[in-house]
């Protein structure tokens, strides 16, 4: 074999320089991805936000367009997501401020009471799940109490 005069190859430092730079693109893709699966920490009371879903206590009732919500629990009920299924199989989800303007601003408080009408276009079944307001390292965050937390009311 014989090597042609003239002919170079990259230098070592452009070669080093490429290899630091697919290292940090890399580690920064890694990051991103690792980042957008952990969920950021929200506390209520000083502890995890999910672990106070099990210290809510609240009763509702849906009778001729309007709901009834008593706090019975010791943690108050910033909002309420409003889950509404109907008979073709869809189903909608809202915020009870959005249905209501009689909501309380600073949440249902500690043996509280609620009632007001709603105009729900006749759904076969209506859920309830509540809303708590907790903090994070980038400030004040709900968290809606899903799953099994849920009342249905019709």
């Amino acid at each position: 074999m014989r090597i042609k005069k003239g002919k170079k190859g990259l230098s070592p430092i452009i070669t080093t320089v490429l290899l630091i730079t697919l290292t940090i693109v890399i580690i920064a893709i890694v990051f991103l991805w690792f980042r957008g699966m952990v969920q950021e920490g929200i506390t209520k009371f000083g502890k995890n936000i999910q672990l106070v879903c099990n210290d809510v206590q609240f009763d509702a009732s849906y009778s001729s367009g309007t709901v009834n919500i008593v706090n019975n629990g010791n943690v108050p009920l910033y909002r309420i997501n409003i889950k509404t299924s109907s008979s073709g199989g869809s189903y909608l989800t809202k915020d009870i401020k959005d249905l209501s303007d009689s909501w309380p601003t600073t949440g249902l408080k500690q043996g509280g009471t609620f009632s007001a009408a709603l105009n729900l276009e006749n759904p076969t079944k209506i859920t309830l799940f509540p809303v708590l307001i907790g903090t994070s390292t980038s400030g004040k965050k709900t968290f809606v109490c899903e799953g099994q937390y849920g009342k249905d009311v019709l």
